[in-house]
């Protein structure tokens, strides 16, 4: 994956969260497009044991050609 298409998904309007799969079988949910931080070869993820929060506990380095695939995250829709 290039640094450039990964910037195009987190800039996108409305964002829409995707999970990131990587060589190792690890995958990586961005709900919020702030914890991303991108390099020419890498991506900085910052996980959060809360969701909801804005802050994140710690780091997850990830190499941009270990991207195997991307996925949206299909919230399901409250019953009522």
């Amino acid at each position: 994956m290039s640094p450039e298409e990964l910037r195009g998904l987190l800039a996108r309007r409305p964002f829409m969260p995707f999970r990131i799969h990587v060589s190792d079988q690890a995958t990586y949910d961005i709900r919020n497009p702030e914890m991303v931080m991108i390099g020419r070869t890498i991506v900085c993820i910052g996980i959060a044991r809360d969701i909801d929060s804005p802050f994140f506990d710690e780091p997850a380095w990830v190499a941009l050609r270990h991207v195997t695939r991307l996925e949206p995250i299909v919230e399901a829709a409250p019953a009522g």
